[in-house]
């Protein structure tokens, strides 16, 4: 992704809050540096080199240095603050993108120190502190995503009935079966197979607890059609034959019901 490349120096220059009045535009000019912007409230209206853009509250965008802009249209009075700065563009996955979301509820103490002491005589370590703080909070808001391996973990607990092999989770994330069982190993210690059979085995475990169910119905209910398959898997993964558990969980409520992992 094209963005501001945090692993390259940035020079902080100078920032403020602004405020437009209703009816005001985005002032026109060609600006040497990239500007960052965070808008809070109402929208901000302006164009790049003739290509229009729209930011929302609680949307933040990178102005890029060494182009035109110009308020063609109507902002519909905005609050944000804008930071001048110069960094080094990139396209790569580490970048901090052109554009994307904030909280402002988390961001707000920084935004108004760091437009409070840009009016005063303070150091340009203080300032660039702050103004990083903001870059950082950007970056990991935008990647804090879940893993594929967590996605895949999401899908299977959601759709373990319909899944009927490896190709259905190839199919959905488009990967290899070898890159799918890899990724998924590595942070679960198991393979995306095996996890299946614990999230059918989990809800039979609940289904022997909350039900009158037979243990025959439960096994065909959480997705295995042969009963014996179901008894083997349930036996090594639990200690005991289901029957067993069930007694065992009526009996005691304590009962261990965290063994599989």
């Amino acid at each position: 992704m094209v963005g501001i490349d945090l692993n390259s120096p940035i020079e902080f220059r100078t920032c403020s809050l602004r405020f437009f009045d209703e009816g005001e535009r985005h002032v026109s000019r060609y600006c040497t540096n990239d500007i960052l912007l965070l808008v809070y409230e109402g929208t901000l209206r302006f164009s790049e080199n003739g290509i229009p853009c729209e930011v929302t509250a609680g949307e933040y965008y990178i102005q890029k240095r060494d182009t035109v802009q110009s308020g063609d249209e109507v902002s519909d009075s905005p609050k944000y603050l804008y930071v001048h700065f110069q960094g080094c563009w990139c396209d790569s996955d580490s970048a901090l993108p052109i554009r994307g979301r904030f909280d402002y509820g988390t961001l707000a103490p920084i935004i108004e120190r760091l437009d409070r002491i840009s009016h005063e005589d303070r150091t340009y370590t203080e300032k660039a502190g702050l103004f990083f703080n903001i870059l950082s909070s950007l970056y990991r808001s935008h990647h804090r995503t879940d893993s594929l391996a967590r996605q895949i973990a999401k899908y299977i607990s959601s759709e373990y009935l319909r899944i009927r092999s490896l190709d259905d989770i190839c199919s959905e994330f488009h990967y290899s079966k070898n890159y799918i069982i890899n990724v998924f190993k590595k942070e679960y210690g198991i393979t995306p197979f095996d996890y299946i059979n614990d999230v059918k085995i989990k809800r039979a475990m609940y289904l022997l607890e909350v039900t009158s169910r037979s243990i025959e119905e439960i096994s065909a209910e959480v997705g295995y059609n042969h009963y014996s398959h179901f008894y083997r898997l349930f036996l090594r993964k639990c200690g005991v034959p289901p029957l067993e558990w069930r007694s065992n969980i009526k009996l005691n409520p304590q009962y261990d019901t965290e063994k599989i992992i």
